[in-house]
């Protein structure tokens, strides 16, 4: 799990770090200015990226799933360019000419969705050939190769800039490398050895339909705190989130990873739930550590680098920080429904979490740090939902792990 979880986190840190020094040269309207196409990028993520990362390791057992996949490649970019250039030219349209030299900071952005849907097919054939190692080193090198050049970038304009081309470097430099690595491994030699057979298209539409409900329920606060308390709000609520979620995103996704092709092929109750528990153990166990490693981080380094004004959002940092215990279980509960063959059970669920965003976002208009324990709070309960949904395919050790630590730091902070 460990090479899963450096394929994931590096790219989520860099971001993170970028997030951190612009904040440093920029107001937290700005910073809500870039919240506004991430939010896009990230329902691009979810609609689709995370829908075919659902299918794409069996896809490569016949041709017809293997087309679908050339299918998704090329609609796929398509979708992603047009919503991120109509997401530009509203910004351009709605915000102040004051603000339209950090809207062209953002072009680099349009490019992302291309580079992101070619990067796709490489990266299944690695998963599959259980690569995790060699995916993580190419990470770790792109993750460096992208800061080396946005950094300068950054300091140099002081501008969004500096952000959307690490975004873009870390995607394009992925895509390039993964597919040298799977060229290398044998992926065009394998192409041509497999037969017909029936595709994953069903399959990619009900976990399209249950991520984009998951994008809803996860940037729903954002986009309902931007309408009610306006760009400066989502800027600092952003800001907390990018600290504190960054970094946990990465432990949920890399171990939904592991899980998932863990489970390709399990049908029996009792292994599902063996297999599960033993991985979310000790993924909980290392969220502990981050959660941690980020309140002291907060503490010693960020406070004493941003000005007063950020004050607010890193109090936040803790409380939203805890939810990474939760989630690093409910994000590898979908490999969990997926093997019993429960994934559209998710989708009432998911629009549950939508709902409650609605509070969390109230909450974030009169204060970012209340917003933060209401989002610890709906994720509870989504994870209580979603073990109803697993039923006795539930990893239950490893959620009661979670809930009573993310409980117990919860209480502490509440008495200190």
């Amino acid at each position: 799990m460990i090479w899963s979880l450096i394929e994931r986190v590096f790219p989520r840190l860099a971001s993170a770090l970028l997030m951190v020094l612009l904040a440093q040269y920029v107001t937290p309207v700005v910073v809500g200015l870039y919240a506004w196409p991430m939010l896009v990028l990230t329902f691009y993520y979810s609609a689709l990226d995370g829908a075919i990362r659902q299918v794409v390791v069996p896809s490569f057992s016949n041709k017809n799933s293997y087309d679908f996949l050339l299918r998704y490649r090329r609609w796929a970019s398509i979708c992603g360019v047009v919503a991120m250039t109509a997401t530009l030219a509203v910004l351009w349209l709605v915000f102040p000419t004051s603000l339209h030299p950090q809207i062209v900071a953002l072009l680099p952005l349009i490019v992302v969705p291309v580079a992101n849907s070619y990067a796709i097919i490489p990266l299944g054939f690695l998963q599959r050939a259980d690569r995790w190692r060699s995916l993580a080193n190419l990470q770790l090198g792109v993750a460096g190769l992208s800061l080396v050049v946005s950094l300068p970038v950054l300091f140099l304009t002081k501008s969004l800039l500096g952000a959307a081309l690490q975004v873009l470097l870390a995607e394009l430099l992925f895509a390039v490398f993964a597919h040298r690595s799977a060229v290398r491994l044998g992926m065009l030699q394998h192409l041509r050895t497999i037969g017909a057979g029936r595709t994953l298209a069903a399959e990619f539409r009900h976990a399209s339909w249950f991520f984009i409900l998951g994008w809803l329920q996860g940037q729903a606060d954002r986009i309902l705190l931007g309408a009610v308390a306006g760009t400066a709000a989502l800027g600092s609520y952003n800001l907390a989130m990018a600290v504190a979620r960054n970094p946990g995103d990465a432990v949920s996704s890399s171990t939904a990873n592991v899980l998932r092709v863990r489970l390709d092929g399990v049908e029996e109750l009792r292994e599902v739930r063996t297999k599960a528990d033993h991985l979310l153990i000790r993924a909980v166990a290392l969220s502990v550590v981050l959660v941690v490693a980020l309140d002291l981080g907060t503490r010693f380094v960020l406070r004493p680098l941003l000005d007063d004004s950020w004050s607010k959002p890193l109090e936040a940092v803790f409380p939203a920080s805890l939810s990474i215990l939760i989630t690093t279980v409910t994000w590898s509960l979908a490999p969990v429904l997926m093997a019993r063959g429960r994934l559209r059970w998710g989708a009432p669920i998911k629009v549950v979490g939508v709902i409650l965003a609605v509070p969390i976002a109230v909450a974030a208009a009169h204060s970012i740090v209340l917003a933060a324990w209401f989002f610890l709070a709906r994720e509870l309960v989504l994870l209580l939902l979603l073990v109803g949904a697993c039923g006795r395919a539930t990893p239950v050790r490893a959620t009661l792990l979670a809930v009573g630590v993310s409980l117990i730091g919860g209480a502490v902070v509440g008495f200190l």
